[in-house]
């Protein structure tokens, strides 16, 4: 049987025609659909794609209106989605396929601010993880200095079992578009009773989180529910492009009644704030309970790394902390919560139903790092046990977190 080949209008995807006429009898690879609105970058991310024995090329797109006809025909088992795209932009193309014909979807897009929140709403909708594509001063640079990262991500999201999302861009300050023509009904999931875990140091007094694939979503379910100013200071790791986490965290603002930020170096931690490590530089906390923004190297290929702030808590704050290891590939996460552990802190994982990825949640559980996985549900139930009885816990002198003795 003649392999399938290309499909597309677009002048490159007609010159890709005949060029993958291999004789197969039964062809495995992972069937990607291309979009973006420059021929040249689809060559470009068609060539990184095909260099990988397992994954091919079966189309592209040069706009959203012919992204969703070929994602219907084609049946792509993953999909890389530009944005910024003239005639129907990426954005409304991936709201309509994840609401009518849902497909696992990679966005691979320059940085704009706009691009960044459109990016970030994709997430939201189910998007699986964001590529920035490298560029300096509006110039767009070779794509290729991403290849193992765009590879990598496509793999990932080949294996992730993507369900129609409820979400519409009418709930958000941008371009409505029509409604697809399937119609989508959700159930609303039976309460969960509030976990019965022990806080054998009293109730924590930092609340660290680590995620990556998947975490966007799974980090507004958890801070949506959280009501009180007098709730630990949380500081979190979600591997994200640099540039998108202060957009991020501007959005997560936007949803939760804590005060929510980018993190910045030399800030002292607070009751009632969280703080997201920037993206492209690891993030610490110091003995004193002050943000430190670490340029070291990457971390298990993660900057910033969960490891790294995971590590500095556990030296300066042990029992006192709590850390959260939610979904997303890799094991990034796993010996910083080990090291949290044996201070006498308390590690909870993301259990394997619930997750996006199972990779980092995993990895923790397969050491030994996590004293129990508890659902995306569970670990919400848990916090708003801690946001209920932290009034009465013993009040934070000057609404700050004292330090262990170094």
């Amino acid at each position: 049987m003649a392999s399938e080949t290309p499909h597309s209008s677009s002048p490159y995807a007609q010159r890709l025609n005949g060029a993958d006429r291999v004789t197969q009898v039964a062809d495995r690879r992972i069937r990607v659909l291309v979009v973006d609105d420059s021929f040249f970058m689809q060559r470009r991310l068609t060539d990184i794609i095909q260099s990988a024995p397992d994954l091919r090329v079966i189309g592209c797109a040069d706009n959203g209106a012919d992204a969703i006809s070929l994602a219907e025909r084609l049946a792509p088992d993953v999909i890389t989605m530009d944005i910024n795209m003239a005639k129907f932009d990426g954005l409304h193309a991936i709201d309509y396929i994840m609401r009518s014909n849902p497909k696992p979807i990679v966005i691979i897009s320059s940085y704009t601010q706009k691009g960044s929140r459109a990016a970030l709403y994709g997430l939201e909708m189910g998007v699986i993880d964001i590529v920035e594509k490298p560029s300096s001063g509006g110039v767009a640079l070779d794509i290729a200095d991403r290849a193992s990262e765009i590879i990598s991500k496509v793999r990932v999201a080949s294996r992730v079992r993507v369900v129609r999302t409820l979400r519409s861009l009418s709930a958000n300050p941008l371009l409505p578009v029509p409604e697809p023509p399937v119609a989508v009904t959700a159930s609303r999931p039976a309460e969960s009773p509030l976990p019965s875990l022990e806080f054998p140091n009293g109730l924590p007094r930092v609340i660290a989180i680590c995620a990556s694939t998947g975490g966007p979503l799974a980090l507004q379910e958890l801070l949506r529910g959280i009501p009180d100013e007098f709730f630990p200071p949380i500081v979190i790791v979600q591997h994200l492009p640099e540039r998108f986490t202060r957009e991020f965290a501007a959005q997560l603002d936007a949803i939760s009644s804590l005060d929510i930020s980018e993190a910045e170096a030399g800030r002292q931690i607070r009751n009632g704030s969280v703080y997201i490590a920037p993206g492209g530089s690891h993030l610490q906390v110091d003995a004193h309970g002050r943000l430190v923004i670490d340029h070291g190297p990457p971390v298990h290929y993660c900057k910033p790394s969960g490891d790294v702030l995971f590590h500095s808590l556990a030296r300066h704050f042990g029992p006192q902390v709590l850390a959260l290891v939610l979904t997303g590939m890799g094991e990034d996460g796993a010996a910083g919560a080990l090291a949290i552990k044996r201070a006498g802190g308390l590690v909870i994982a993301q259990d394997e139903a619930s997750c996006v990825v199972f990779g980092m949640p995993g990895a923790a559980l397969r050491i030994g790092a996590a004293d129990q996985a508890l659902s995306l549900d569970g670990m919400k139930q848990l916090l708003i046990r801690i946001s209920t009885q932290a009034p009465q816990s013993t009040p934070v002198a000057a609404q700050t977190v004292p330090a262990q003795p170094a």
